[in-house]
């Protein structure tokens, strides 16, 4: 095996995109298809990179002086990075076969108005012992890819008979820059070949027929973040297809952009351009959370409704609350069920709660604000429509949550609708376990079996939070407390750690081990119940486990109360 060499890179993209002769192409309307890997090359590695666009690429001679400047400003590097895209044609001579690129003036039909690809490799074939990556997608009436990797020999190629209205990230371009993203989040070195055949399998998984060739050399590529390794779950959920994986990397990411370049870049990345504008939007919020909006603001700028804020100071809703037995109640499940985390299946005794029905709305949660003042949910300043069937509230913190429990256990004290001796507090997640499974370790409210008809989870395609209720009584527990499971996951006041992967506190669970002392240690995670919308079947349940920082503000985050008494435990 060749020695691993960290190599700066030289990158050459050649892309043509305002064609007068031949059709328009989808990603050079929808999005540049070298902006993510450009983006990527430049952020996350050592890279000099060359441009050449529709400016230089006039006609074959023009574009052949473009080329060769590109080349001599690439010179000193020590891995070539050769990106085409665009349209290719073949023609058939007697003196031989010829392939070439389309340049924004060429006709249909006519080689000399094109850029013949032998006349491209000739400068960039590898020589010196340095190596040559080509990426091409090229829209052509037959497959061009064979013959543009014979046209690069020595190279490695990965090359696409791509369609003009291909999604960026779906070419090989996307594939790449996916590749690397993923590695530079490793904090790894990887040899190109492995690299390119990562790439090359994303691109099958999407249903792809790309050709791949692999040169001679077999140069380490490494990023410039080698010592910032992200956790794998973190990695997992940046590169996932699932905007809301991607959700919870922006959760992580944030933590970690104070004191990881890495990871700070990967959030306004995020922000910048990623496909889905929840993520977008969230990310957004998350780099710059110590400007949310105040409630003075919203309401001079009648982001609120009036008679919202009115019925806050007269009559502030407030949540119901239904008894919960306690008693002996099963917990956590056994292998190959669930996670490890969450096993194994035991008895624990609680003392009789209460638990509100619902979690708390935008409603219930004004009336605090009102009376409390403090920041607002970030979103409250762009969507008005949340008003309309008073949604949970989501974007709130751990700390959040239980400035407004202490606010409403002393509202519920003043109006005499709360005993003296309780108090409003998150629930432990022994007692939220207990209300989902409804103490038998039933998997769900309503029975043994997953049932999207009776949660917003996934599988139910809704794809945004509800209106609580929606699901009821379909989907209620016992005693009547809706979405337990799915909508939005819910906060618990009991402890995971300050890992971010293997908790602190495990099952079985013990309410005397520390996991229900309130931390106000930076970097302390509480545990999460009930799964979201956009959680996966086998995750929204009523074992899983799963953990947020108590600053994280999420988009599917909510909580709902519970009382209990001011001395009691949970057991």
């Amino acid at each position: 095996m060749a020695p691993r060499v960290l190599v700066r890179i030289g990158a050459l993209f050649l892309a043509p995109t305002a064609y007068r002769h031949l059709p328009t192409i989808g990603w050079a309307t929808h999005g540049d298809i070298h902006a993510e890997l450009r983006w990527q090359l430049d952020h996350h590695f050592h890279t000099k990179t060359v441009v050449i666009g529709d400016r230089r690429l006039g006609s074959p001679a023009a574009a052949r002086r473009a080329i060769d400047d590109a080349l001599k400003t690439l010179a000193g590097q020590d891995l070539l990075l050769v990106c085409l895209a665009g349209h290719a044609a073949e023609f058939n001579r007697r003196d031989g076969d010829i392939t070439a690129l389309a340049l924004p003036g060429s006709v249909p039909g006519r080689p000399t108005s094109m850029l013949q690809v032998d006349e491209l490799s000739a400068g960039v074939r590898p020589g010196d012992g340095k190596p040559v990556i080509v990426c091409a997608d090229l829209i052509s009436p037959r497959d061009t890819t064979g013959p543009i990797a014979s046209a690069f020999a020595g190279a490695s190629v990965l090359a696409s008979q791509s369609a003009a209205d291909a999604e960026p990230e779906n070419t090989c371009h996307g594939a790449l820059a996916a590749v690397l993203g993923d590695l530079a989040a490793a904090g790894t070195d990887q040899l190109a070949p492995q690299l390119l055949n990562a790439a090359r399998q994303r691109l099958v998984t999407a249903g792809g027929r790309p050709h791949l060739t692999i040169g001679a050399s077999a140069a380490a590529i490494t990023s410039k973040y080698v010592t910032e390794q992200l956790p794998e779950y973190v990695r997992e959920d940046l590169s996932s297809p699932d905007p809301g994986s991607r959700l919870d990397a922006v959760t992580e990411l944030a933590a970690l952009a104070p004191s990881t370049p890495f990871a700070r870049d990967s959030l306004m990345r995020l922000a910048a351009s990623d496909p889905a504008e929840a993520v977008r939007g969230y990310a957004d919020t998350m780099s710059r959370q110590d400007r949310q909006p105040s409630l003075r603001q919203l309401l001079a700028d009648g982001l609120i409704p009036r008679e919202a804020h009115e019925a806050a100071l007269k009559q502030p809703a407030t949540p119901d609350l239904l008894p919960h037995p306690g008693g002996d109640v099963i917990l956590g499940v056994d292998a190959p069920n669930g996670q490890d985390d969450c096993r194994p299946r035991h008895t624990v005794r609680l003392q009789p709660y209460r638990l509100a029905r619902t979690v708390v709305t935008n409603r219930q949660y004004l009336a605090f604000l009102t009376a409390e003042g403090g920041p607002c949910p970030d979103h409250w300043q762009s969507d008005n429509s949340l008003w309309l069937d008073d949604l949970p509230v989501v974007m709130v913190s751990w700390l959040d949550a239980s400035r407004y429990c202490t606010w409403l256990t002393r509202h519920l004290h003043h109006t005499r609708a709360l005993a003296h001796n309780q108090r409003i507090v998150l629930p432990s997640e022994a007692q939220w376990e207990a209300a989902a499974g409804n103490g038998r370790g039933r998997p769900y409210p309503w029975g043994d079996a997953p049932d999207p008809r009776r949660a917003n989870i996934r599988a139910t395609s809704i794809g945004a939070v509800v209106a609580p209720g929606r699901f009821s009584p379909d989907g209620d527990n016992d005693a009547g407390c809706q979405d337990l499971i799915g909508n939005v996951w819910e906060w618990t006041r009991s402890l995971w750690g300050r890992s971010g992967h293997q908790p602190t506190f495990g099952y079985p669970y013990s309410h005397d081990d520390g996991r229900e002392m309130a931390s106000t240690r930076p970097g302390a995670r509480y545990v999460i119940r009930g799964g979201a919308f956009y959680y996966a079947t086998e995750c929204a349940n009523s074992f899983t486990r799963n953990r947020m920082l108590a600053t994280d503000r999420h988009p599917a985050g909510g909580f709902r109360v519970t009382s209990t008494n001011a001395t009691e435990t949970t057991s």
